[in-house]
């Protein structure tokens, strides 16, 4: 009788534990995704074209097609689905796996999929659509595709159309393929505006170079309503400006986010406008020390610090973000140093009086406009030069020390002497005047900003000599965020 007893708790625990953990788990890494789909026998499943047309020749023929007031086309089955495989198929192993049997044996057929698509990014989004046979494509009523003719599936760009969309708002889309006879697939993928403007090929130009155009289904997109609002793991939010866009969300604090690879993880996100319009999200911060120095690797490999620190509180912390999520801008808080320091009036890049009254560096496009993620960003870059540093809104005389030569401004400064920096200025007194790449960087002895060789700072100011400008000289709190 023990026995039993044992085996009956052993099986009900394990049953219990299996389904407090299925939900989490089926939701860890996917957005909540929905397609409403219908399929079609047409022709009168025999190939009759007294109604319509065997391959259509404009709308009003692809119409008659989906027309269930036409005997010859009846519908053959509807339904939902959350899988992306609706909208690239090609085979009917693949939508049997959706639990759709083309009718027919695989001619004369159609399928109609209806779905919501807000869009993450406000431009002009490219869309392809393509498709064997005939296939159009509708946004809010709106014709994006129209391909009326019989073909085999073309390589996905053979057939493109564009709309204007802003960020975070909903748009009905309404996607459709007819079939004939013979072979059959339909394969719709987009564009963001950031997407299209990235290199159509891998270039070394650029100071990183894994990152090139390429068409994609981004299912962060396509949802069946705005409800991913950040406050569970079961509603992740694709970033933190989704948050601003999909509901009006400006309120500073910690959200669930689904980022790339790792799923729904909590972030530390700046929603408030007062910087640059808001929708940043914490990817590091470093207490005054030397954890997070020029040759850490945390700025170049796959880890993290401290992830459960996803606040604003003093300490050294390194995100998921930094890892996994592609960024198009970078900023940086310095919660130490006042926004008014040396009677500033400007607070460095942005003026944060009165909201965060801290020091501000915001670099927008900081890789040419192409999103990547930091830490290939930081793998990648050399020397990567801005301007001059005096130049630079974060420099401003308030807070830096300086030199009067070389003054670099830019991202992964590398040189003979101790002056390497991740994000910040290099400075020497050597042939006077001159800027990057002019005067001497042999003996480079005043540097500042985030990720400093000299004294091995997480960040701050460091005078070895010579200055012409006396800054901070010392170490500095700093948060970097991306959006």
């Amino acid at each position: 009788m023990r026995y039993y007893i044992t085996i009956f708790l052993i099986f009900f625990f394990y049953n219990v534990h299996a389904q407090f953990l299925a939900p989490y788990q089926g939701v860890q890494n996917q957005p909540k995704v929905q397609f409403d789909y219908w399929v079609y026998s047409t022709h009168a499943g025999n190939g009759s074209s007294n109604q319509y047309p065997i391959i259509p020749t404009n709308k009003a023929d692809m119409d008659n097609i989906f027309n269930t007031n036409n005997s010859n086309s009846t519908l053959s089955k509807s339904g939902r689905t959350n899988s992306s495989k609706i909208l690239d198929w090609q085979s009917s192993t693949e939508l049997n796996a959706l639990g759709i049997t083309p009718p027919n044996s695989g001619t004369y057929f159609a399928i109609k999929v209806q779905g919501t698509f807000i869009p993450l990014e406000s431009g002009i989004y490219t869309f392809t659509l393509e498709s064997d046979d005939a296939s159009d494509l509708t946004i809010n009523g709106t014709a994006i595709i129209t391909t009326y003719l019989g073909q085999a599936v073309p390589s996905l760009g053979s057939h493109t159309g564009t709309i204007n969309v802003t960020a975070g708002q909903k748009y009905l889309f309404e996607a459709r393929m007819q079939q004939g006879g013979g072979g059959y697939g339909m394969r719709m993928y987009w564009k963001s505006p950031v997407q299209a403007a990235a290199p159509s090929s891998y270039t070394s130009l650029l100071p990183a170079s894994t990152y090139y155009q390429s068409w994609t289904q981004n299912l962060q997109e396509m949802v069946t309503s705005p409800d991913m609002d950040g406050s569970s793991a079961a509603k992740a939010a694709p970033s933190a400006k989704y948050l601003q866009n999909a509901f009006g969300n400006y309120n500073d604090g910690a959200y669930w986010i689904n980022l790339p690879y790792v799923g729904p993880t909590q972030i530390y996100c700046l929603l408030s406008t007062t910087i640059d319009g808001g929708g940043w999200m914490m990817m590091m911060k470093a207490t005054r020390g030397t954890t997070f120095y020029y040759g850490s690797t945390y700025w170049t490999a796959v880890n993290t610090l401290n992830p459960a620190n996803y606040n604003r509180s003093d300490g050294d912390a390194k995100f998921d973000v930094m890892n996994y999520y592609y960024a198009k801008d970078m900023m940086a808080l310095w919660p130490d140093i006042p926004w008014n320091t040396n009677s500033s009036t400007t607070g460095g890049s942005v003026n944060t009086s009165g909201v965060y009254n801290n020091w501000c560096w915001l670099q927008t496009n900081f890789n040419n406009g192409i999103r990547i993620t930091p830490i290939n960003f930081f793998n990648s870059a050399s020397k990567l030069f801005f301007g001059d540093a005096k130049s630079y809104s974060g420099w401003n005389g308030g807070v830096f020390s300086s030199q009067t030569s070389v003054k670099f401004y830019g991202f992964n400064y590398t040189n003979a002497s101790n002056a390497q920096v991740r994000w910040g200025f290099a400075f020497n007194e050597n042939a006077p005047l001159a800027l990057y790449p002019n005067g001497d960087e042999g003996s480079n002895d005043v540097s500042g900003g985030i990720g400093m060789n000299y004294g091995s700072y997480s960040a701050g100011d460091y005078i070895g000599c010579c200055q012409d400008f006396y800054g901070i000289n010392r170490t500095a709190r700093v948060e970097i965020y991306i959006r």
